[in-house]
């Protein structure tokens, strides 16, 4: 039901900024107050806090953000928080960013390595998706160094999995079936 709701929230805010052709700016203002709140805990504690008002928590928007976002944003905050709803905000905001990924033909590609990637790997892997999804691609690498070697790809929802440890894993099931 939350997840639901705050879709809404988040297609309401988005179909906002296409009719006002303000995407990019939107996009920028959502993704400053994203980080802000997912990289704040404290923030997120006062957010999430019952005994706290919500005409305190909107003023604490307010105070922050005033210079820095449009009255489009402090207005959906404010129905967020009047709504009592504030506990989904980073969802909201979250879900707002990939509608505009999506509407930009946009995706992000999850990359586990056994080891660090450089720069020259993670562009070409980005190119190759890129050419093959007709997409533009957002690399997220990390290191899992029980992949053994090779890669482990999520894109899409796909998973692309030309790890070591898989080969080695298919090898043993064959084994044991034999």
């Amino acid at each position: 039901m939350a997840k639901l709701i705050s879709k809404r929230y988040a297609v309401a805010l988005f179909e906002l900024a296409k009719e006002t052709d303000k995407i990019d700016l939107f996009n920028s203002q959502v993704e400053l107050i994203y980080n802000s709140i997912k990289n704040d805990k404290e923030f997120l504690t006062v957010l999430n806090h019952p005994r706290i008002s919500g005409g305190e928590k909107f003023n604490l928007f307010q105070n922050i953000y005033k210079d820095n976002i449009s009255e489009e944003i402090l207005g959906l905050i404010s129905i967020v928080v009047n709504k009592n709803r504030e506990t989904e905000i980073l969802e909201i905001l979250e879900t707002f960013l990939e509608l505009v990924k999506d509407y930009k033909g946009i995706t992000t590609a999850y990359v586990f390595s056994a080891i660090a990637l450089n720069d020259e790997q993670l562009t070409k892997i980005k190119e190759n998706l890129s050419k093959n999804l007709n997409k533009e691609i957002i690399i997220e690498a990390s290191v899992k160094p029980e992949l053994i070697g090779g890669l482990l790809i999520n894109v899409d929802g796909k998973v692309i999995d030309n790890s070591i440890k898989r080969n080695l894993d298919d090898i043993k099931k064959s084994l044991i079936n034999n």
